[in-house]
């Protein structure tokens, strides 16, 4: 065997052997730094099949964001969070329930929209992680309201009646917005 995984069939005809698989043989090489690749290394593109480490992309154009594309996404994904907190607490349990897939899916799409239509898992992190912070935002605000001065209700009470919702709007929501990223 001579360098780079060439060798000498028994007919004459050089038989290349995969860099990564030596137990295989190949007739593909990396179209770029020409090492021999079996079927299963192969990326296929536009310009031919490459190897795993030729073949991936230094700039992912549907996975990068610019700031501007992150502050745009945060702040619709914050006030989408906020405003559907404040509805969650609203409607109670059973329509937090019936109706969070549908405000999450409904926030994913305006928070794409914005983003340019990015996807992949800062995507995901970005709209769930925004509808948390706004959710939480929503329950801070309603606790304050409903705590506070002398004729205010006592705090357990408070988190007994309202967290479950709340909870149960940010499961919902955070499916229906994964649903939509998928």
């Amino acid at each position: 065997m001579t360098a780079e995984g060439l060798a000498t069939d028994t007919d004459g005809a050089d038989v290349l052997h995969c860099y990564r698989h030596p137990d295989r043989e190949t007739y593909i090489s990396c179209g770029r730094c020409d090492r021999p690749i079996c079927t299963s290394c192969a990326m296929l593109g536009p310009v031919g099949a490459r190897c795993k480490e030729c073949g991936k992309l230094a700039f992912d154009p549907m996975t990068s964001f610019t700031p501007a594309q992150l502050v745009g996404g945060s702040l619709v994904a914050v006030g989408g969070g906020l405003v559907g907190g404040f509805i969650g607490l609203q409607v109670g349990f059973f329509f937090a329930l019936c109706l969070g897939p549908l405000a999450g899916g409904f926030l994913a799409q305006a928070v794409m929209r914005v983003t340019g239509f990015k996807t992949g898992p800062l995507m995901r992190a970005i709209v769930i992680g925004g509808m948390a912070i706004g959710a939480a935002a929503a329950l801070l605000y309603q606790a304050s309201v409903f705590t506070g001065g002398a004729g205010g209700l006592p705090v357990n009470l408070f988190l007994s009646a309202y967290v479950p919702s709340m909870l149960v709007w940010l499961i919902a929501a955070a499916i229906g917005a994964s649903w939509r990223l998928r």
